[in-house]
């Protein structure tokens, strides 16, 4: 054999191996890593079997979605409003919705995140952008659009599913915060079963985001209910939102009821805080300074410049918003800047 035919055997092999790689053009299948890059394991959240903890906040990277400037504040993850899951594009460009907004597609946010090693957690807040059909304190299963959210669930689920970076959040602060909807810890067990499992069977093993009771901010549903929710499952996040009920708790009682969901080994995420809502003004700072110090994983609301939203992190020139807000955007950084502490 000559050193020609050697020649042409090499180029050959390049060629092949060229033509694989660029058949490979599909993102959810070019990101492919170990399915099991992040996982629980009793409270703890894991990144390659390594505990971890995160900090975040939620993001509306869905109207711009470059998250660059989130770097200068270390965080971890970007909980992204999706308001209109009806027209939202799951990839693509960007579209021009049905109230006038334009919208840039799911794929486009998760990209920008991943270049920033930031996690993307895709949540459904609302059917089609407008606000009387927005998810806080529907009953999801008497909703007119249940089964065409269903659609779009299973949809997101497939897409994402070789993407272990991308974690699905099932439903943005379902039921009042009263119960007078009629609602029972039994059907929340039942419709969290059937999204779940939904995503499941598209083959999707990524983290799945399951929030609590009380548009979110009541506890005692896993505690009844979570340990039943979590057999024969994982990679289950369950999603707590601390404003009220938390933030105008006193530090015992904060502890005491933290105490009790990692004893029932129960994997929780704060998904949603901040010092105003409901027209109440609260100070965080004990909250956060006692998650963080058990390892807690948070997200604050909310990340956007706007000096005269006192849940703002950053004023109209982009720095730390304390406008009237007992120092949120000082306070929050303070607390992501720090060392993890998982």
């Amino acid at each position: 054999m000559t050193k020609y035919t050697f020649k042409l055997i090499a180029v050959l092999l390049t060629l092949s191996l060229n033509l694989l790689l660029s058949c490979k053009n599909d993102d959810s299948i070019a990101v492919n890593s170990t399915s099991n890059k992040y996982s629980t394991l009793e409270t703890k959240i894991l990144s390659d079997n390594k505990p971890i903890q995160l900090i975040g906040a939620n993001s509306f990277h869905v109207f711009s979605p470059e998250s660059t400037d989130m770097n200068s504040w270390n965080l971890d993850l970007s909980r992204e409003f999706i308001g209109n899951i009806k027209e939202t594009p799951i990839t693509g460009n960007a579209i021009q919705d049905s109230n006038s907004s334009y919208l840039h597609s799911i794929q486009s946010i998760v990209d920008s995140n991943r270049a920033n090693n930031r996690i993307t957690i895709i949540c459904p807040f609302g059917w089609d952008g407008k606000e009387s059909n927005m998810f806080t304190g529907k009953f999801p299963t008497q909703t007119i659009w249940w089964s065409e959210y269903k659609v779009i669930m299973q949809q997101w689920a497939t897409y994402f599913k070789n993407q272990p970076d991308v974690w699905i959040e099932v439903w943005n602060e379902p039921y009042q915060y009263d119960r007078t909807d009629g609602y029972t810890d039994a059907v929340w067990l039942n419709t969290m079963n059937e999204i779940v499992t939904l995503i499941r069977n598209a083959g999707n093993t990524n983290m799945i985001l399951v929030p609590c009771a009380e548009q979110g901010q009541d506890e005692s549903v896993i505690l009844n209910k979570g340990v039943e929710f979590l057999k024969d499952k994982s990679n289950i996040l369950f999603d707590i939102h601390a404003y009220e009920k938390w933030l105008l708790d006193n530090n015992p009682s904060l502890n005491n009821r933290l105490d009790q969901l990692m004893q029932k080994k129960l994997p929780i995420i704060f998904g949603e805080t901040a010092p105003m809502n409901s027209g109440v003004l609260m100070n965080p700072k004990s909250f956060l300074d006692i998650i963080y110090n058990k390892g807690i994983s948070v997200c604050a609301w909310t990340w956007k410049k706007d000096t005269n939203d006192q849940d703002a992190l950053l004023n109209n020139e982009g720095l730390p918003n304390n406008n009237n807000n007992n120092n949120w955007g000082d306070l929050y950084k303070t607390i992501s800047i720090k060392k993890r502490n998982p």
